[in-house]
């Protein structure tokens, strides 16, 4: 049985998954994408490209498809597309559900101090990651975690978990079953770090290095904010923190 799948993405790895999709002998409508490099890959695979927008449902009009598959967007699918397809909508979300819906859910998992973490691909509804669950893959968070290398580790789990997706949409989204219980938080675009970042060296070492690690992207966009200290009437970015012995008032500098 060959499905269709709109494909909604904008960092590689919707480009990858898209690959994973096409070498089971599935087709894509068109890929829908603002990033360059993934278009790129749509044009060399002889795919329509489309940009995003909010005009996006008039120009799939037309388009025939029965998923869409919503990988590394972080903006919501405009109903009338997900209408469309004739089987559903499925997406990728970087955090376990209902705890961490919504954007940054590595950042905030390193903030709260987490020991495990997960991804989950789940059905499109009309609220925020709040479908059905396909497939998750948990793990644990490494003590030196940082937000750059936990991304790396979602974006493994994603495509390591792909084809188990492909599985199931190809039983019609089956099995799914309905988010654990438990309390859910949504994590908006314009939420931050208390304090801008500022670290408090009232709290434990370990506390202060942990949201260093947190806020350290490797030198990928920081969509949040940089950790930050205030010295000699001067803001500060800290770029790295570690745990180091030794005994004082918070604020004093050992060496």
């Amino acid at each position: 049985m060959t499905l269709t799948a709109l494909l909604i993405g904008n960092e590689s790895l919707a480009a990858e998954c898209g690959n994973l999709w096409l070498d089971e002998g599935h087709a894509i409508a068109a890929v829908v994408t603002r990033d360059a490099r993934v278009a790129r890959w749509a044009g060399d695979r002889g795919l329509r490209v489309l940009a995003p927008g909010a005009d996006l449902s008039a120009r799939t009009d037309g388009l025939v498809y029965d998923w869409v598959l919503s990988v590394a967007n972080l903006s919501l699918v405009p109903e009338p597309v997900i209408a469309r397809a004739r089987m559903g909508g499925v997406n990728f979300h970087d955090g376990p559900l209902p705890g961490y819906a919504g954007l940054n859910a590595p950042v905030w998992a390193l903030l709260n101090g987490e020991r495990q973490h997960a991804v989950t691909w789940h059905l499109v509804t009309a609220g925020i990651d709040e479908g059905d669950i396909l497939v998750t893959r948990a793990f644990d968070i490494a003590a030196d975690e940082t937000a750059f290398t936990l991304n790396a580790r979602c974006f493994a789990a994603a495509l390591d978990s792909f084809p188990s997706v492909i599985d199931a949409l190809q039983a019609g989204g089956q099995p799914r079953h309905a988010q654990p219980a438990g309390p859910r938080h949504l994590y908006r675009r314009a939420d931050r770090p208390m304090a801008a970042g500022r670290l408090d060296f009232t709290k434990p070492a370990e506390a202060v290095a942990a949201q260093v690690r947190a806020l350290d992207h490797g030198g990928y966009r920081n969509p949040l904010t940089v950790p930050k200290i205030e010295a000699a009437g001067r803001v500060l970015a800290v770029g790295r923190a570690e745990v180091c012995t030794g005994s004082a008032a918070p604020g004093t500098v050992l060496d």
